[in-house]
């Protein structure tokens, strides 16, 4: 056992500090059957990017099962756009490998220079174009299991909900087939508004253009601290050349936007949420955040918000919880449960979440303790 490893692994990018019993790192499938077999509990762990705990080891209990290691590129068929990918593959290495190509696989998270394929099926991803191309598991035609007896399966799409957005409490993901999109040529404008009903009136005429891949929303104060002139923003990005911005212009303004949670982390607003809600509840929501100076930024497109909290505003969490549940919305649209979202789970969500975890992990040896 390395200590300083299994200290590292104490935590992801969460903050939520933990305690592992031992850290591995499998080269292939069979070296994952022969851990998952003889442990007793069992974390997994990808680019460690999460931001809800659930790659967090508890109590020094668990064996970090890192899978950073498996990151082969298999079974690129360019005529039937697929690829097969070990569950380490970071994102934007499968991306600079199908651009020659003149393919990609679209779901982009912000974190797509770390994020893992596995962690992006695990979380079900979703990401800022999700408005065109929606979570990870759409583009999924196959995963490989590893249960909790260290056997293997291969689960195709009538399966995969068992899988994709189960945060790794079902089994270990260690290799996939994925579909594929031809490359796009992107533009985009970045636009100004004076309101946030005029905000919400410009997403409902956007989202009715077939040619808009992308709706990302600024608040004020995230819009200010980027150095933009006061106001509400949005970018949006289109796929027809329609936007402003192109090349190296719209390289830099998607930079700006992946750089948006660093930005306001460096603030003191480090602990970020991700509620969902509809564009009514969007509206009343940014004006609850403004009144208690919560900053807020997200993929408008699909409802996604992203407000953050400092150290002292984190008591208002679960209020926001509520007034999430009371517009009708869902706690959380792309990070998952992990640790920290646990007690806000809805008791019939839950009760189909403990359902899923008996029958495919029955030994609850994945990620004890986390989402349910």
């Amino acid at each position: 056992m390395n200590k300083n490893l299994v200290k590292v692994y104490g935590s992801d990018a969460s903050g939520v500090d933990g305690r592992a019993l031992d850290v591995v790192q499998p080269r292939n499938i069979a070296e994952v059957r022969r851990i998952v077999a003889n442990a007793g509990r069992v974390v997994i762990r990808g680019g460690g990017t999460g931001l809800s705990g659930g790659a967090v080891p508890q109590n020094g209990l668990d064996v970090v099962l890192d899978l950073s290691k498996m990151d082969g590129i298999y079974g690129f068929d360019k005529e039937r756009k697929v690829v097969e990918v070990g569950a380490g593959v970071i994102l934007d290495e499968l991306e600079n490998y199908l651009f020659k190509y003149g393919l990609e696989f679209p779901v982009r998270p912000s974190s797509h220079s770390v994020a893992t394929i596995g962690g992006m099926i695990a979380t079900d991803a979703v990401g800022a174009r999700a408005i065109k191309y929606g979570r990870t598991s759409n583009w999924v035609k196959w995963v490989e299991i590893v249960d909790g007896s260290g056997e293997l399966h291969r689960r195709g799409a009538m399966e995969l909900s068992d899988y994709a957005g189960m945060e790794g409490i079902s089994g270990v993901i260690v290799r996939a087939c994925l579909k594929l999109s031809p490359l796009k040529n992107r533009s985009a404008t970045l636009v100004k508004f004076e309101s946030i009903e005029d905000v919400a009136l410009a997403v409902r005429d956007l989202k009715r253009n077939s040619a808009v891949s992308m709706i990302e929303f600024l608040d004020k104060r995230v819009s200010a601290g980027l150095g933009f002139v006061d106001g509400y923003y949005l970018i949006v990005e289109y796929e027809d050349g329609t936007g402003i911005m192109s090349g190296k212009e719209y390289d830099e303004l998607m930079a700006t936007r992946d750089g948006v949670y660093p930005f306001v982390a460096s603030e003191g607003y480090v602990r970020i949420e991700d509620p969902k809600v509809m564009i009514d509840g969007f509206v009343k929501l940014v004006k609850w955040f403004e009144e208690i100076g919560i900053p807020v930024f997200g993929h408008i497109g699909v409802g996604i918000l992203h407000p953050c909290f400092s150290e002292k505003q984190k008591k208002f969490i679960p209020e926001m919880m509520k007034l999430v549940k009371r517009f009708g919305g869902s706690i959380s649209g792309e990070h998952g449960i992990g640790i920290l979202k646990k007690e806000f789970v809805d008791v019939n969500d839950k009760k189909i979440l403990v359902n899923i975890k008996k029958r495919t992990d029955p030994l609850n040896k994945f990620n004890v303790n986390k989402v349910v």
